[in-house]
């Protein structure tokens, strides 16, 4: 096939694909506000309404745990029969500016990055027992548990070949330094390497998604440290031939990949209410279904028994997190420090 109709097909195959994400949410989009407005207008008079808002301050796994708080909030629906919890996906400026103008949300569903906002509307809450202490702790603030975790994520070294992160003579003498520095704008995950990996930690700031793209070139850093996210794209690459086997070491002292649900209503008579739906978010069943998007769970219990099973066994160990309600400012000048 010549060149210029290689150019020509692809021209063509572009087109499609553009005219088809152009056109396909006026299609998709009202079907499911259709859906969303027969479910609300079919509530029982007696039908108390919960608006939930997420905010995704770090990157998550598989799926947007936006949809799946959403579908949550059906089966919580169908269990209490009067409870509607109404799923909002609001960016963080967004969500700033939102509250400053007055709204309202009753419950925020957030990581670091975002507390330092919703500390002043949080309301104290009732810890479930199943959930871990340790992962709890870093929704609480002067003794108070003002959010609950509900799911989290953790720290993971990748490379293709086997390496001693002890040992500076592990790693080709062409690199300089092999770690990647990476991270959302509000984590700090230098924090999850010890010593003796933190030497090769690369003093050049990358988002997440920069960080993993120039890891698969290969011609510059031999180890990524990614996240949860980061182990579903390669575990990906690997089952579709694209990339060769890849080694993952488990980081398992620490983790600031937490995402924590606090109240915030104005009601009063909704805050039991909203402490029901929290207990039912950490509850055991809902806990396994968080397999579907690639997160681990805030319990004791195990839910992997595949690929991810190895990662979720190393952040059963005991692990530090940070405060979901630490200020950006202090945020930054760790970051700055690295």
């Amino acid at each position: 096939m010549s060149k210029s109709k290689e150019q020509l097909y692809f021209c063509i195959f572009a087109f499609f694909v553009v005219a088809f994400l152009f056109i396909a949410p006026y299609f998709l989009i009202p079907q499911i506000n259709s859906a969303r407005s027969d479910w609300i207008n079919n509530a029982p008079k007696n039908a108390c309404f919960l608006e939930l808002w997420q905010i995704d301050t770090f990157e998550g796994g598989s799926a947007s745990r936006a949809r799946f708080l959403e579908k949550m909030a059906f089966s919580y629906q169908e269990k209490t029969s009067s409870v509607y919890v109404l799923v909002r996906s609001v960016e963080l400026e967004q969500a700033k500016m939102l509250l400053q103008n007055g709204a309202s949300p009753d419950m925020i569903s957030f990581g670091m990055g975002a507390g330092d906002f919703i500390e002043g509307i949080a309301k104290p809450m009732d810890l479930p027992q199943n959930v871990r202490v340790d992962i709890a702790s870093g929704g609480r603030k002067e003794g108070v548990h003002l959010a609950v975790p509900w799911c989290m994520g953790g720290y993971v070294l990748c490379n293709r070949q086997d390496i001693d992160f002890s040992d500076l003579d592990s790693f080709s003498e062409s690199t300089e330094l092999a770690v990647f520095g990476t991270g959302f704008a509000y984590n700090l995950p230098f924090r999850a390497l010890n010593e003796g990996q933190s030497q090769f930690l690369s003093k050049i700031k990358y988002s997440q998604y920069e960080a993993y793209e120039a890891f698969l070139k290969g011609n510059e850093f031999e180890v990524l440290l990614g996240t949860q996210r980061d182990f579903f794209r390669l575990n990906n690459k690997v089952k579709l031939g694209v990339e060769p086997s890849i080694k993952y070491t488990y980081l398992s002292g620490y983790t600031d990949l937490v995402q924590y649900v606090a109240i915030t209503t104005k009601n009063d008579a909704f805050v039991s209410v909203a402490n029901d739906f929290v207990k039912y978010l950490t509850s055991d069943s809902v806990q396994k279904k968080l397999t579907s998007i690639g997160m681990f769970g805030v319990t004791e219990d195990t839910i992997y028994d595949d690929e991810y099973k190895d990662f979720e066994l190393a952040l059963k160990n005991k692990l530090q997190v940070m405060n979901v309600f630490v200020s950006n400012v202090w945020i930054k000048e760790e970051q700055d420090k690295c």
